[in-house]
This record gives structure tokens, C-alpha cells and sequence, in this order.
């Protein structure tokens, strides 16, 4: 029924495979789409992709994922909005977790050695507006999120990095994103062990040890990824 994806914004091109499906009938309002691990391997692409791929499709009404159940097409009332055009600012999230990983725990390693009583003091004031954050403020702990690693960024003093971050950083206001995160932290405990990483790495910070905060850094990310990619 699919066709394997080669190209660049492989997410997109999966969608558009699934919403032709939809539009001409193929694919049934209340049909059930196969598991992510099926079309993984239909598509002969990464499930992460394919999460990204039903999460664009989800944020446009074309399918709706019931818990427990699986994912199923919606009712549709228009096939007007085209996905490249409605996503075409939507970098990839899994591309945008890959610069993570690549640039944020060097930043921590930076900050270790450079961050001023100031930044210390920053950080620990976003940890502290973020402590008593719970599950009906999502968006608010996703922002104060991005603010402080924004503020190790800065601490790392290092203009070309901080743009770097800086960059990263605002495409994560991006709807693929969002939506992929609020999912993640809606799970059990999820916010919780992200406030416990966030004053781990800050008190590695302001203890000024580099190579601790590093690899704490990239602990936080790579447990985020395993939660919001699976």
C-alpha cells in the first residue's frame, strides 16, 4: 500500500502518502492505520519519522490517536490544506534533537567554566518559577524549559554558540514539536524527572565541573528523546 521514502522531509512525504489514501478512499473515516512499527517498516524509515508523520497529520484533523486503541482517520470536511505548505516551517524534530545533542552539552561543559554569579543566579530563578509547574500548565513548563537551557547557552559566553542555541531554541515554538513534547510530558512523572535533571545540571554548573555537567546535559536530552521518539 506504501511506497519507501529516500528523500529529504521524509515525514512530509509519508503524510502526503497517507492523506492522498484518505482523500481518494482508500483509507475510510474510522479505519485503524497500522501500528508505527508496521508503517516503520513499510516506509523503510525510523519510527521516530513516522511519529513525526502521524503528529503533522494529527495537527491538521486528518487522524486522531485514541489511547490504548491506535490511530484512526478522521471525518473529514476539506482536503484543501496541503502539508508542505502548512509544514514547511516545521523543521524536523528529530533533525532539531540531533543539534541538541550535538551542541547542548558542550554549552553546559562551557558554562561549568565561564558562567558569572549572574547566570547562576538566572538559572536558578527559572528552576525555581518551574518548581511548582504541574500537568495543567504544560506549555508554560515547555517555555521556562527552553529558557533555561537558553540560559546556559548565554553562560557559556560564546556569541556564535548562543546564536547557534538561540536558533535551535525558537524552533521549538514550531506545532510538530509542541505537539510531540506535550505528549511526552503528559506522561506519569515526566515533569517531575525533568525539574530533578534541570537543578542536577545547575548544581554541576555552579560547583564548576565541566565534565559532570557535560555528561548530565546530554543524560537529560537522551532520556527526553527516548521519551518524546520512544
Amino acid at each position: 500500500m506504501f511506497k519507501p521514502i529516500k528523500n529529504q522531509k521524509m515525514y512530509i512525504q509519508i503524510a502526503e502518502q497517507i492523506k492522498k489514501l484518505i482523500s481518494e478512499g482508500t483509507l475510510k473515516v474510522g479505519d485503524r492505520l497500522p501500528s508505527e512499527r508496521e508503517l516503520s517498516i513499510q516506509f523503510n524509515v525510523s519510527r521516530s519519522t513516522v511519529r513525526e508523520s502521524l503528529t503533522a497529520l494529527e495537527i491538521l484533523g486528518l487522524i486522531e490517536v485514541r489511547t490504548g486503541l491506535g490511530t484512526f482517520v478522521c471525518k473529514q470536511n476539506q482536503f484543501d490544506n496541503i502539508l508542505g505548505e502548512e509544514l514547511a516551517g516545521n523543521i524536523s524534530p528529530t533533525e532539531l534533537f540531533e543539534a541538541r545533542l550535538i551542541i547542548e552539552p558542550k554549552l553546559s561543559h562551557l558554562a561549568a567554566q565561564r558562567a558569572t554569579i549572574e547566570d547562576i543566579e538566572e538559572m536558578a530563578r527559572i528552576i525555581e518559577e518551574a518548581k511548582n509547574l504541574d500537568l495543567n500548565q504544560i506549555y508554560k513548563f515547555e517555555e521556562l524549559d527552553g529558557k533555561f537551557h537558553l540560559s546556559i547557552a548565554k553562560a557559556a559566553n560564546n556569541e556564535v554558540l548562543y546564536k547557534f542555541e538561540k536558533s535551535i531554541n525558537s524552533e521549538r515554538l514550531g506545532k510538530l514539536w509542541g505537539k510531540l513534547k506535550v505528549k511526552s510530558l503528559q506522561k506519569e512523572g515526566r515533569i517531575g524527572r525533568i525539574k530533578v535533571e534541570h537543578k542536577e545540571i545547575l548544581d554541576s554548573i555552579r560547583e564548576r565541573n565541566p565534565t559532570l555537567a557535560e555528561k548530565l546535559t546530554r543524560k537529560h536530552l537522551l532520556d527526553i528523546k527516548r521519551n518524546v521518539f520512544g
